[in-house]
């Protein structure tokens, strides 16, 4: 270690180095020739493709319309679909199957789950359940028949396989069992209606017995269909009842009516709540009705005793008889009319290929007069919400051309800039294609949101060139000085917003899969646009601006030699 240098009266001083001289002078050996380098280059570009204004344009135009004709190459969805490590499974037996059956089935199911997938942590099940027993019958469909199973998966960064591998290999264990008539696989948590993309196909019809058929031919065709996965018919199959047909005439002769009969036949099979019994602070129903092997049967029931008035016991079959009806569980309504939906979802498959694949084949099916199909669902809505994005696109196109038609107070000058704006599409549907990505309306809300940052570049260097002619300098060389000189703000514009949306397009964890769209979507028409900017722009500029149209100085003198 060198000593420190003594002052005069014997002290020692301390010499301080500024605390930036190292990181100084890397910069300058590193960082400055770097960019430097940049600006010589580009320079000597701007004057090489001064001189080839013609070709240079024509080469951006082949570039444009190839990334139109990869547009159909890039499929498109509603909303992205995320890994919420969430599987619902909705399976229903055959109508009627009594409810040990179904738990049978129930636990069948939790066995393989719990030794094949060990990417399952938590499973809950509910089998058998009645139609009236929880409050969960309000988002789940509930009877002796039903099972429903939620799962709850291991974090993606905990498991080899996303959910939608998973609920691949869980159908095709589904797939074997032969108890289970339909069943529906989810990956999404959502209660209701959130329950991802579907493509609906909407069948109006009065006549039950003929939309049902439409509709299992439906179907039974989509689920032919390459990516077509958990087919089902909203209007289930109908339900065994027992109906109780009275005769007035004979009720009337033993002194009854309908009402008195109706309600002692209810109380005797569904049961009457006589009291309540109370334990601990929970209360429960006391409800007496009769023992199971005297209301098994029709015939059981049509021995059920009926009390009149005075105190006579008829049996039922004497007053009226017991039938069996099928009836369906529920009609749907949609605008005042009869309705039966067949639900598709997507599988490998982007949501907009799988609606051109039921368009296709519900147009191969006739369709009686009476009826009619509509193709709806999650495709509908993506379809709407492209259009509402379509006019909010073009709202923000109008609204810049303002905007910066009242500051250049010219209209040549915000057209030259805003010809960037549709290569920053381009570099959209780039971006999309080489990372496999669909276009979802995520992904266009960032390619609307590009609109106000691309044209940020074109302003700072028309706005210099601009300068530089107001300083009597020519056209060229005002287009020149102005790319070398405002190279480096338009770089730094392009990269902190391209590394700024970086994290956003590579994130991986849970549900990031909504927002990756955005700035993957951003990145490529940022970066491509910046490209368009620093070459297509000027180069435009050149084209549209006459040599003496800014040369407010010459007109300046002129004027005044006039007044002179």
């Amino acid at each position: 270690m060198r000593p420190l240098p003594n002052t005069n009266d014997g002290s020692t001083a301390l010499r301080l180095r500024p605390l930036n001289a190292d990181r100084k002078s890397l910069y300058e050996r590193t960082i400055e020739p770097l960019l430097a380098w940049l600006e010589d280059t580009y320079t000597g570009t701007l004057r090489w493709m001064l001189k080839y204004k013609a070709m240079i344009l024509i080469v951006a135009l082949l570039l444009f319309g190839s990334s139109l004709v990869l547009l159909k190459f890039i499929g498109t969805d509603f909303m992205p679909q995320t890994d919420e490590s969430s599987i619902t499974l909705n399976a229903e037996l055959q109508t009627g199957t009594r409810v040990e059956e179904t738990m049978k089935v129930a636990r069948k199911i939790e066995s393989f789950v719990f030794e094949e997938f060990p990417e399952i942590q938590i499973l809950a099940t509910s089998a058998g359940s009645d139609d009236e027993g929880s409050m969960f019958s309000l988002f789940q469909t509930s009877g002796s028949n039903v099972i429903n199973m939620t799962m709850r998966l291991k974090n993606p960064d905990e498991r080899a396989e996303d959910v939608w591998q998973v609920a691949a290999r869980l159908r095709e264990k589904i797939d074997v069992i032969p108890e289970i008539v339909v069943y529906d696989i989810s990956t999404t948590s959502g209660f209701g209606g959130m329950t991802g993309n579907t493509v609906n196909v909407e069948i109006y019809g009065y006549n039950i017995d003929k939309t049902n058929l439409i509709a299992k031919n439906l179907a039974d065709r989509f689920e032919t269909i390459p990516g077509a996965v958990d087919v089902q018919i909203s209007r289930k199959a109908d339900k065994p009842e027992l109906q109780v047909i009275l005769d007035r005439e004979k009720i009337a002769g033993h002194g009854l009516n309908t009402a008195n009969v109706s309600s002692q036949i209810r109380n005797r099979v569904s049961g009457l709540t006589a009291a309540m019994f109370r334990e601990e602070g929970s209360e429960f129903d006391i409800r007496i009705r009769l023992k199971e092997e005297y209301r098994n049967s029709i015939t059981d029931l049509e021995n059920i005793s009926i009390v009149n008035q005075m105190g006579q016991r008829i049996k039922l079959k004497e007053i009226g008889e017991v039938v069996e009806y099928f009836s369906p569980p529920s009609i749907q309504h949609k605008k005042k009319e009869r309705l039966v939906t067949v639900m598709v979802k997507p599988e490998n498959v982007s949501l907009g290929e799988l609606a051109n694949s039921i368009n296709a084949s519900v147009s191969e099916v006739e369709v009686p007069d009476d009826v009619k199909i509509v193709v709806g669902g999650a495709f509908k809505d993506q379809q709407e919400s492209f259009m509402d994005l379509g006019l909010l696109l073009l709202l923000s196109i109008v609204l810049v051309f303002i905007v910066m038609a009242s500051q250049f107070e010219s209209f040549i000058m915000p057209f030259v800039i805003m010809f960037s704006i549709p290569f920053a599409f381009s570099g959209v549907f780039y971006a999309l294609i080489l990372t496999n990505t669909t276009l979802s309306i995520i992904a266009g809300l960032g390619a609307v949101l590009l609109i106000g940052i691309v044209v940020k570049n074109g302003i700072v260097l028309i706005d210099y060139i601009n300068l530089m002619r107001d300083r009597d300098n020519r056209l060229e060389d005002a287009i020149i000085m102005a790319g070398k000189s405002r190279l480096r703000p338009v770089l730094m514009t392009a990269f902190t917003t391209t590394l700024g949306m970086l994290p956003l397009a590579l994130s991986s964890g849970e549900g990031s899969e909504i927002w990756s769209p955005m700035g993957i979507s951003v990145i490529g028409g940022l970066l491509f646009s910046t490209l368009i900017t620093l070459v297509l722009i000027p180069i435009l500029y050149a084209m549209m601006a006459k040599t003496g149209q800014r040369d407010k100085t010459g007109r300046l003198r002129a004027k005044f030699t006039e007044l002179e």
